[in-house]
């Protein structure tokens, strides 16, 4: 049997979750950031436990956005269907995870290959921030984007979701989209003289690693470098902050390319699916 977390499981929960940090980013980053039941936040989580002689075995969580994320390695269809159970009625837009986990999941809530309109297995890489390059050059400059560059920013993320498929998880178009990654502390876009031409941001983050995330070069900047090499200049800010170890997923052979070389090493596979519609657990379809 399974039980919702309480305040008092978060020590557990993130010790559990820290041997399988690489693909426990969104679990840990939503856990570091909003804790545990303290948050109306569309990330803040609730967790889903399954424990063993008083240790946690296995974890699902489901974000108050209805977004789903996993880490339960060796667990039976048990849990799966117990994890079904404990969502009844909760409205789900998507579930991400080892790709094996994400599957037995999507089963257990009779979620057939054609409820989603991505299912998407992407290469996963790490890199230890102590081997990141250093590709600091004088006419070269990382900041937060501003206000003022909403317009543009739009119409790059508006090619983004175009380019990799992913639209955004409650259907958010390129303005709106634009307006909160102006609004992201963790937001960043590169200028080589003057000219600003990729951005970054961070999509989980615990007190030692980040997930990057968000990375996108315009067309007319491409093949240049442009892509690792904002990633790289990111990374050695967050560096400066105690982070040691980074891992993103490359969305693109050309992105996975622009990650390798500045270190990245291949180390797995994650699994983003996202469904066609939202859907309510337990209602039909």
């Amino acid at each position: 049997m399974i039980r919702i977390a309480t305040p008092e499981d978060a020590a557990r929960l993130e010790a559990f979750l820290q041997p399988y940090a690489v693909t426990s980013m969104f679990l840990r980053g939503n856990l570091a950031a909003h804790g545990i039941g303290a948050s109306d936040h569309a990330n803040a989580t609730t967790y889903y436990l399954c424990e063993a002689a008083g240790q946690i075995t296995a974890v699902a969580g489901c974000t108050n956005g209805g977004f789903l994320m996993c880490q339960a390695p060796g667990a039976n269809a048990d849990f799966w269907e117990d994890c079904a159970r404990a969502l009844q009625g909760r409205t789900l837009v998507g579930m991400t995870g080892v790709p094996e986990q994400v599957e037995a999941f999507a089963a257990a809530l009779g979620f057939e290959d054609s409820a989603f309109r991505l299912k998407d297995v992407q290469p996963l890489y790490a890199l230890s921030l102590s081997d990141l390059p250093d590709l600091q050059a004088a006419d070269v400059s990382l900041r937060r984007p501003r206000p003022d560059e909403t317009r543009w920013l739009a119409s790059w993320f508006d090619a983004y979701h175009h380019e990799t498929g992913m639209g955004t998880l409650g259907g958010t178009d390129g303005q709106l989209a634009a307006r909160q990654f102006v609004e992201r502390a963790d937001a960043r876009v590169m200028e080589i003289g003057g000219v600003v031409c990729a951005m970054s941001a961070l999509n989980a983050r615990t007190s030692d690693m980040v997930q990057v995330g968000g990375v996108y070069v315009p067309p007319e900047h491409r093949g240049c470098g442009h892509g690792g090499r904002i990633v790289a200049l990111h990374l050695a800010e967050v560096r400066g902050q105690g982070i040691r170890a980074a891992i993103l997923f490359a969305a693109t052979s050309f992105a996975a390319r622009a990650y390798e070389a500045i270190g990245f090493r291949r180390i797995g596979s994650y699994q983003i699916s996202l469904l066609d519609t939202p859907r309510i657990v337990g209602r039909a379809a």
